[in-house]
């Protein structure tokens, strides 16, 4: 039977190596999961994916089918969809492209939505669904569509990496960032912040990783995983 730990590590490697997944849900130690490791997890994980991924169960029968199917499934996506890299360790991927000609730049004031996963799983989001809103008369609803963060770049409002994954995009466009922490939340003063009670219980747990505690739990540099989409922007 696998580890918990190997499954984790599979899991992760599929959900970077898919497109379709905006939230990613399992997250483990290492900054970017190269094409290797991804491999060598989905081969570690083959029995848990065949029966409990439906594609994989349809196809996938035993450990050298499942090796298979994850080299060609990882092998496709890094030809559609590679990986850029940029500096300070970003790398992102593209998730949906954007419309018009309009791009962000580093003066620009970008209206966006997005959403942070760390290394215990979702954090907290702005924009994408997963979080509710008061819109008065004690009524809450999603505020999908209805919430976005709007922040003029270079003004301590987004971690540098961010600012840099930003670069670039269009309107609507999506990208899926590996944020490491040198350039992630502690530069922006931990911003933009959660509106939540466990967004914000989030914040504490995430930074007890980076501190660590003690000998049994040293400091960890986990990175973050950032969904974000620019809804608009004004450019100067």
């Amino acid at each position: 039977m696998q580890s918990p730990f190997i499954l984790a590590s599979a899991l992760f490697a599929v959900v970077l190596a898919s497109s379709s997944v905006h939230v990613v849900r399992a997250w483990t130690p290492g900054a970017v999961v190269s094409r290797r490791a991804a491999v060598r997890a989905l081969v570690a994980a083959a029995p848990f994916l065949a029966s409990s991924v439906p594609d994989a169960a349809a196809k996938c029968t035993d450990i050298e089918s499942c090796r298979e199917i994850g080299e060609q499934k990882v092998e496709k996506d890094l030809k559609d969809n590679p990986r850029y890299r940029l500096d300070g360790g970003v790398s992102y991927k593209l998730l949906k492209p954007g419309v018009g000609t309009d791009m962000v730049a580093g003066t620009s004031t970008v209206d966006l939505i997005f959403s942070v996963t760390g290394s215990n799983g979702y954090m907290y989001s702005r924009g994408f669904g997963f979080e509710k809103i008061d819109v008065g008369n004690g009524k809450k609803v999603t505020d999908l569509g209805i919430d976005s963060y709007l922040a003029p770049m270079g003004k301590g409002l987004l971690p540098v990496g961010i600012e840099s994954a930003l670069v670039g995009m269009k309107r609507g466009e999506r990208r899926r960032v590996v944020l490491p922490p040198d350039v992630g939340l502690e530069t922006s003063d931990w911003k933009p912040e959660p509106q939540t009670f466990g967004g914000k219980q989030s914040i504490v747990s995430y930074k007890r990783v980076l501190a660590g505690n003690g000998s049994s739990q040293p400091p960890y540099m986990a990175p973050t995983i950032w969904d974000i989409e620019v809804v608009s922007m004004r450019n100067k």
